[in-house]
């Protein structure tokens, strides 16, 4: 039986190095192209390609809050917008540039902050990752845990808009009704005529 202890990781970028070093375990078929790549002027910790020929943007920090994910979403957003650059940013990759990218967040943990965050952007959102780092005497052990966030409850809808009123048609009238009607309006046309004699 082994007996891991927990070894902290406190600093962001040693906690991108043990990712880097762990990306099929993240997910298979994912390959490292760059290191500390931007998206215009948000820093990224990895910039990948899953097996499909994405991007994958990986951001990383030791507490993931949603600061983390806001920045995770608008890197993704950037490289949305700037999808003619793939080519040139990372050549040779042969990305995939009408997909847009999908972005992972890495942290030692993931604050409930976030993950509300996660749930309210829904596909927009970041998948969200804790990694552990144990050792024990035979060297270190990584965790890597992908949280599983069910999406939100649907916002409430407004209440419909009432529909137009169809065209009135007339109320199905019943037959003595009609007789009665028909009665009364000969009476009173006799009586109109008999005033005139």
């Amino acid at each position: 039986m082994r007996v891991l202890g927990r070894r902290p990781v406190a600093d962001p970028a040693e906690l991108a190095t043990v990712v880097a070093e762990c990306l099929p375990h993240l997910e298979p078929g994912l390959t490292l192209l760059e290191r500390a790549p931007s998206a215009g002027e948000i820093p990224v910790d990895l910039a990948c390609a899953d097996a499909g020929r994405r991007l994958v943007l990986v951001l990383c920090d030791t507490v993931a809050g949603p600061e983390l994910v806001l920045r995770a979403v608008e890197a993704a957003a950037w490289w949305g917008e700037h999808a003619a650059l793939l080519a040139h940013a990372f050549p040779g990759a042969r990305l995939e540039a009408v997909a847009p990218p999908r972005t992972l967040v890495v942290a030692s943990r993931v604050s409930d902050r976030a993950l509300r965050l996660v749930r309210a952007l829904g596909p927009l959102a970041p998948v969200p990752v804790e990694c552990r780092v144990f050792t024990d005497p035979e060297g270190a052990v990584v965790s890597l845990e992908r949280l599983d966030v069910p999406a939100s409850a649907e916002a409430p809808r407004a209440a419909p808009a009432p529909a137009a009123p169809a065209a009135a048609e007339p109320p199905r009238r019943d037959p003595s009704a009609e007789r009665a009607e028909a009665l009364i309006g000969q009476l009173a046309r006799l009586r109109f005529s008999e005033v005139f004699r």
